[in-house]
C-alpha cells in the first residue's frame, strides 16, 4: 500500500506513506520514490552503485516524461518538482493499480479514498454495467464517481491546475511490409533477446521456478532458461480434473526433459469457495476465465517459494492474436459485405436466439469478427443488460475505434494495439497474473513482456508473426500464430509439445457451477444481496439463474455457448460478493 497527494505545495517536504520505496533520490531540482524492480539495468548503462531512483531521476531530468519509456520492470514511480509532480505506471502495469481523485489525492486501494482521505465514494453504475457485459470496468474509471484508475504505462501528471494522464510509451500503427524475409536471421535474433530477457529476470538467483503449461509458450521459457541456468528449477501446472483436453501430461514431459521438480494441482471446482477472499484483494469486481488458474498455481507454490518465478504470459499477445478473424474482418470490409452481416448480427442479438444451436454460434463468431478491435467479450449481450438492470439507464454503450482496413497488416497491427496490448495484456492477463502473485508473496515476472523483445516484435514482419499463403488462407483458418516462436524452438522442445494440435489452454467454467447443492448456495447468495434489490432486476436476475439450473447438466451443448453462460453467471456472482463486501460492508463467506 501507498498513499499520497500530487501537489507542487511545499514539494520538497510533502511525503509518500506507506510502503518504504526500494529506493529514492533528492536534489534541488527533484524528489523521486521508486518502488518496484527494474531489469533493464544493463541497457540503461547503469554503474554498479547506482539506485533505481537515481538512475531514473536521471532519465527524467535529461529527457522528462518521455524518458519513462525506456524503463522496463515492474514499478510505481512518484516524483516532485517546482514545476511538476506525477505518478507513473510500468508499461503493463504489473506493479501496485493506482487510483486517483481529480484533487491530487492517490492511492494502492480504492477504498482508502473513504477511509482515509474522506472522499465520499460514490457508485459509477455505469462502470459496474460495463462489468456486467465484459467482466471490466470501464476504462480509466473505478467503481466509484469521480476516483479514476491509472491505466498501465500511463503517468498522471500535474502542475497544480489539473491532472492529466499521458502515456510515454508510443506505440505506433506502421506494420513491417517485408516479404522475403530472413527467417533464420529474426529466428536467431528472437532466441538471442528471449534468453537475454530471461536473464535479465532471474539475475544472480539459485531458485528459479516456472509456470508450465505444456505448450509452447511455457515450453520455450524453460528451454531458454535451462540453456543459461543449471540450478534446480521448480515447473507448476494446473489442470482440471475430468477435462479431456487436460495439459497436464504435456507438462510433465516438459518437466522430464529439462529436469525440474514438478508440481501439479487439479481443480475439481471446490476453488469458488476462495472468491470472497480473491475480491476483498482485488478491491474491485474482476472475472477471466483465468483468474482461478492464477490463483491456485500461486496457492500452490505456499511458503518454500523459488526466488523468482516466469510466467508465459503475453507472448500471444505480443505476436498478435485474432488472425483469422482479423482476416474475415478485413475481407468483409473489401467486398462490401460487412454491412449484411452486422444486419444478421442484429437480427439474432436477442432473447430468442439466446440459447445453444446453429444461430448462437452464428451471433457469436459474427461478434468476434465484426467487433475485432474490442477483444474477448464474456459477459451479457446488450439486450439481456437492459433485462438486469434495475434501471437500464445505467448502461451505456461503450464507443468503439473504426478499423483500419487500409490493407490486412494495419488492421493486424491496430488489433495488436487495442485488443491485445490496451486489453488483454494490461487489463486482463498480467493484471490477475500479477495480483494474484502479490496476494501470495510470489515474485512473479514475464520474460515475454521483456521491453527490447517489444521492441523487436514491432518491427516484425507481420507474416513472421501470422504467416499465411494469403489473407483468405488465414481466414479459412490455415494461418500459423506465433511462426517466428514456433519456427524457433520447434527443434528445442520435446516432439509431443511441437505436434499436437493446440486443445486446450481454456479454463472449463462450468466446472465451478456443476455440483448442485454448490449452485443453490450461491443462487441463494445472489439472490438475497443487497444487489438485487438496489442495481439488479430480481426477477430477471431469478430468471437467469433458473435458466441456467435447467441447462446445467446439458454437456452436449457446444462449449463456448457452457463456457459463455458460465462466465455470465461468474460476473453476476462477483459483482455480488464485491457489492456485500465494499459497499454493504459485510463479511462474505459461501
Amino acid at each position: 500500500m501507498i498513499y499520497g497527494k500530487l501537489s507542487l505545495e511545499d514539494w520538497r517536504n510533502i511525503s509518500v506513506e506507506g510502503e518504504v520505496p526500494e529506493s529514492s533520490f533528492e536534489n534541488h531540482n527533484l524528489r523521486l520514490f521508486f518502488y518496484g524492480t527494474l531489469y533493464n539495468r544493463d541497457v540503461l548503462q547503469a554503474n554498479f552503485d547506482d539506485t533505481n531512483a537515481k538512475l531514473v531521476a536521471s532519465i527524467y531530468l535529461q529527457n522528462g516524461e518521455s524518458g519513462f519509456s525506456h524503463l522496463d520492470g515492474s514499478f510505481t514511480i512518484v516524483f516532485y518538482s517546482k514545476e511538476q509532480c506525477g505518478i507513473v505506471r510500468d508499461h503493463h502495469g504489473t506493479h501496485f493499480p493506482i487510483y486517483y481523485a481529480k484533487s491530487g489525492e492517490f492511492a494502492t486501494s480504492l477504498t482508502f479514498f473513504s477511509e482515509h482521505f474522506g472522499i465520499p465514494c460514490q457508485l459509477d453504475k455505469s462502470s459496474l454495467s460495463c462489468f456486467l457485459q465484459s467482466g471490466l470496468m470501464r476504462k480509466s474509471h473505478s467503481a466509484f464517481h469521480d476516483i479514476f484508475r491509472l491505466e498501465a504505462g500511463q503517468i498522471a501528471i500535474t502542475n497544480n491546475k489539473h491532472i492529466s494522464c499521458i502515456s510515454p510509451f508510443l506505440y505506433e500503427i506502421n506494420p513491417s511490409l517485408e516479404k522475403r524475409s530472413d527467417v533464420e536471421l529474426y529466428s536467431q535474433q528472437y532466441g538471442e533477446l528471449h534468453v537475454k530477457a530471461i536473464r535479465r529476470r532471474i539475475g544472480d538467483s539459485q531458485r528459479v521456478g516456472i509456470l508450465l503449461s505444456g505448450g509452447y509458450d511455457s515450453g520455450a521459457n524453460l528451454a531458454a532458461l535451462r540453456s543459461i541456468y543449471d540450478g534446480e528449477i521448480n515447473s507448476y501446472s494446473v489442470g482440471f480434473k475430468g477435462d479431456n483436453w487436460t495439459e497436464l501430461p504435456l507438462a510433465r514431459i516438459m518437466s522430464k526433459a529439462f529436469g525440474t521438480r514438478h508440481h501439479e494441482y487439479e481443480i475439481d471446482g471446490t476453488e469458488i469457495n476462495a472468491l470472497p477472499k480473491i475480491v476483498d484483494y482485488l478491491g474491485e469486481p474482476f472475472v477471466e476465465g483465468g483468474l482461478m488458474v492464477n490463483y491456485c498455481a500461486m496457492r500452490m507454490i505456499g511458503e518454500d517459494k523459488p526466488e523468482v518465478i516466469l510466467g508465459g504470459d503475453g507472448s500471444d499477445q505480443y505476436f498478435g492474436t485474432s488472425g483469422r478473424e482479423v482476416a474475415l474482418h478485413y475481407l468483409a470490409a473489401r467486398t462490401g459485405m460487412r454491412p449484411i452481416m452486422k444486419g444478421v448480427y442484429g437480427l439474432l442479438d436477442r432473447d430468442a436466439f439466446d440459447k445453444d444451436g446453429k444461430l448462437f454460434r452464428i451471433h457469436f463468431h459474427l461478434d468476434k469478427i465484426l467487433n475485432i478491435l474490442d477483444g474477448d467479450r464474456f459477459g451479457f449481450p446488450n439486450f439481456r443488460m437492459r433485462e438486469l438492470l434495475k434501471y437500464p439507464k445505467d448502461f451505456q454503450l461503450t464507443s468503439r475505434i473504426k478499423p483500419d482496413i487500409g490493407s490486412f497488416e494495419r488492421l493486424y497491427a491496430q488489433h495488436g494495439l487495442f485488443s491485445d496490448i490496451e486489453t488483454v495484456i494490461n487489463h486482463v492477463i498480467l493484471y490477475k497474473a500479477s495480483r494474484m502473485a502479490q496476494m501470495f508473496g510470489n515474485n512473479l515476472t514475464f520474460p515475454y513482456m521483456d521491453l527490447t523483445l517489444y521492441h523487436f516484435l514491432q518491427e516484425l514482419p507481420v507474416q513472421l508473426k501470422c504467416k499465411g499463403e494469403s489473407v483468405l488462407d488465414i481466414a479459412r483458418g490455415r494461418g500459423t500464430a506465433k511462426y517466428l516462436l514456433k519456427h524457433h524452438y520447434k527443434s528445442l522442445l520435446p516432439e509431443a509439445i511441437t505436434s499436437k494440435k493446440k486443445q486446450g489452454g481454456f479454463a472449463p467454467m462450468p466446472l465451478f457451477f456443476r455440483d448442485s447443492v454448490q449452485r443453490a448456495r450461491l443462487k441463494e447468495f445472489i439472490l438475497s444481496s443487497a444487489i438485487v434489490d438496489e442495481f439488479l432486476n430480481k426477477d430477471a436476475v431469478e430468471r437467469f439463474l433458473t435458466k441456467y439450473d435447467r441447462e446445467a447438466l446439458q454437456e452436449g451443448s457446444w462449449f463456448w455457448y457452457r463456457q459463455n453462460c458460465a462466465l455470465q453467471y461468474f460476473n453476476m456472482l462477483t459483482l455480488a460478493v464485491w457489492w456485500e463486501q465494499f459497499v454493504e460492508k459485510k463479511e462474505v463467506k459461501f
